[in-house]
C-alpha cells in the first residue's frame, strides 16, 4: 500500500545541482518503484481527532496483493461495535507503457446495508469513511496524472529532501498540487502539502517512525491533517508482514460481504 504522500528552508542553489542528475519525474518514479512487496497484511489504529481536540479510534485490518497488472487491498474495520464489518475493496490498475491507467474499481460494504456499493467517479475523491484520508489517498496514483517540478532539496523532520512542485493533469479534480517532500537516502515520502482548486492549503500528510521493516522502508505512522477543518486522522500500523502469501480469494466482493478477514 504505497500510497498514496513539506516545509523547512529551501537550499537556492539545490535546483541547479539536482537538474543535472535527477529529474522530478525520475525522483517521482524512484518513490513510486521502492519499497514495493508482492504482499502486505497488517493492521492498524486510525485516531480521528476533531477541532477540539476529542478523538475517536477505529481499529482495521488491511490486506494487499500485487497481481501483475492489478494490485488488489481489503480493509476491514473491526472496531468499535457501531464500525466492525465495514470495509473497502479496491482494484489499482498498472500504468500502461503508453502512460494510460485505467480507472480504479472499488467497493465499499456497510453491513447495516447488507450489500456492497460500487464507488466511481467523484465519490472517489470525497472522505473515507470520516477519516481527513480520501478514497482516492487509498489507491495508487499513476505517475503520469501529474507534471512534476523539482524546486530543491529541504530539510524535513531531520531528513534531506528532494522538494517537488506536483501539479494535476486533470484540472476537474479536488486537489491540483501538491508539495511533496521526498527522503534522498531512501525516496520515502516524508510530507506532502495538498492544495486545491483555488490553490488553497487544503491538507498536511506527515510521516514519521520511518523504519526498515522486512527489507522494505516504512512509515508506521501518518497523520493526515485538514488545515481548512483544523480535523486530523491518524494512521497507526502495527503488526507489518510483507511478501508472506495471502489468500487469491479474499480480493473478492464477496470475501468482503461475508468477512472473511479476521
Amino acid at each position: 500500500m504505497k500510497k498514496i504522500f513539506i516545509s523547512a528552508i529551501l537550499f537556492l542553489t539545490a535546483s541547479f545541482i539536482f537538474s543535472q542528475s535527477l529529474t522530478g519525474y525520475e525522483i517521482a518514479k524512484k518513490c513510486d518503484e521502492s519499497n514495493n512487496p508482492e504482499s502486505a497484511s497488517y493492521s492498524a489504529t486510525l485516531t480521528l481527532i476533531d477541532k477540539n481536540g476529542k478523538s475517536r479510534k477505529r481499529e482495521v485490518l488491511i490486506r494487499s496483493k500485487d497481481f501483475g497488472e492489478v494490485e488488489k487491498s481489503i480493509i476491514v474495520f473491526t472496531s468499535p461495535k457501531d464500525a466492525e464489518g465495514m470495509g473497502y475493496l479496491s482494484f489499482d490498475y498498472k500504468e500502461k507503457e503508453d502512460g494510460t491507467k485505467a480507472p480504479s474499481d472499488s467497493w465499499l460494504y456497510i453491513p447495516a446495508l447488507g450489500k456492497s456499493k460500487r464507488i466511481s467517479g467523484s465519490e472517489k475523491q470525497g472522505s473515507f469513511m470520516g477519516t481527513d484520508f480520501t478514497y482516492d489517498d487509498m489507491g495508487d496514483r499513476g505517475l503520469n496524472e501529474d507534471n512534476y517540478e523539482l524546486l530543491g532539496e529541504e530539510i524535513v523532520d531531520g531528513y534531506n529532501c528532494y522538494k517537488l512542485n506536483v501539479k494535476n493533469k486533470n484540472k476537474k479534480e479536488k486537489i491540483q498540487r501538491r508539495l511533496t517532500y521526498i527522503s534522498k537516502d531512501n525516496f520515502v515520502i516524508v510530507k506532502c502539502e495538498l492544495y486545491d482548486r483555488q490553490d488553497k492549503l487544503q491538507r498536511v500528510l506527515t510521516c514519521s517512525e520511518i523504519t526498515l521493516q522486512n527489507g522494505y522502508w516504512t512509515a508506521k505512522k501518518m497523520l493526515m491533517k485538514n488545515v481548512q477543518t483544523n480535523h486530523s486522522t491518524l494512521l497507526e500500523m502495527k503488526d507489518i508482514i510483507y511478501d508472506k502469501e495471502v489468500d487469491d480469494g479474499l480480493f473478492t466482493v464477496l470475501s468482503l460481504e461475508r468477512g472473511y478477514i479476521k
